[in-house]
């Protein structure tokens, strides 16, 4: 089970953001609201974004395709979606990999 402490919220940027910076929560959580909006508008329109040095969000379009309910072992048609892929740039991964210790999630297929 994860912690609260696992999980980075918009709301914890915004408060680090203003630490580093001397501005206030309120100003970076207007920023930091503002910055997911753009990134949300262009990956509906089907743009990538590419943020050098952590890495690359990506819309897909996946195919409809047939699955089995496991509840009644029946074959169900799973419909079309949009989804978005992230890649992360080889930078963030190095970084990433370099921490050592318990904050490595371990491995989980899927």
């Amino acid at each position: 089970m994860k912690d609260k402490k696992d999980t980075l919220t918009k709301l914890e940027i915004s408060r680090r953001i203003s630490q580093e910076l001397g501005f206030s929560v309120r100003s970076t959580s207007q920023v930091v609201g503002s910055l997911f909006k753009v990134m949300e508008q262009a990956l509906n329109s089907g743009e990538t974004v590419k943020v050098v040095r952590f890495g690359t969000f990506s819309p897909l379009l996946k195919k409809s395709r047939t699955g089995i309910n496991p509840a009644t072992g029946r074959d169900i048609m799973i419909p079309a979606r949009r989804t978005v892929s992230f890649r992360p740039s080889p930078l963030l991964k190095k970084r990433v990999n370099a921490q050592k210790g318990s904050q490595i999630l371990p491995y989980r297929p899927g």
